[in-house]
């Protein structure tokens, strides 16, 4: 993750960044902004940071829960005159469920921590704009010394976390479909 964040942070840099070099070689001056410095944009720009480094896990997890699925489902689902959409909910999805209840509390996981990434993009700023509880955690330990406040802080992440990870399983709860 500290690449991956060293990376962006050069790519959304207001002078000499990828992102507003693409644009003013487009012609699109108007658009570029400094966009870690301008608080409407920091907290956006974490959230495809952290969309772009996750995404090949997904790949990865729905491409293996999908292989799982025998063809022979595929091909009795085609004979009773299955369309696409049907194919997709009734017999995909279903089958796939656990790897989208999993899927589901990763993203609440990562969405609570992101530490790594608001750290060392933004450090939280401009104006808090980009702050998240772990980088929130750090900063009242190791900034301001209040290890007491910031283990109470750690404390709620926890619970706020596990909580969230039951609620989603409890939320997305089925009945098991065996193949």
């Amino acid at each position: 993750m500290a690449i991956v964040g060293v990376l962006w942070k050069e790519m959304f840099a207001p002078n000499s960044g990828l992102i507003n070099g693409l644009l003013h070689a487009a012609g699109l001056d108007g658009l570029a902004r400094p966009w870690l410095g301008d608080p409407r944009f920091s907290f956006w720009c974490l959230a495809i940071v952290l969309l772009w480094s996750n995404v090949g896990f997904y790949v990865v997890l729905f491409s293996a829960a999908m292989q799982s699925i025998p063809r022979d489902i595929y091909e009795a689902a085609l004979l009773d005159g299955a369309g696409r959409g049907a194919t997709l909910f009734r017999v995909t999805v279903p089958l796939v469920w656990d790897s989208i209840q999993v899927a589901w509390v990763y993203l609440a996981i990562i969405a609570i921590d992101a530490f790594a990434v608001a750290q060392i993009i933004t450090n939280g700023g401009p104006g808090y704009s980009s702050d998240v509880v772990g980088l929130r955690l750090y900063k009242t330990a190791f900034d301001e010394s209040q290890f007491g406040y910031a283990s109470a802080i750690g404390v709620a992440m926890f619970f706020l976390t596990l909580s969230v990870a039951a609620v989603f399983l409890r939320v997305t709860r089925r009945e098991r479909v065996e193949l």
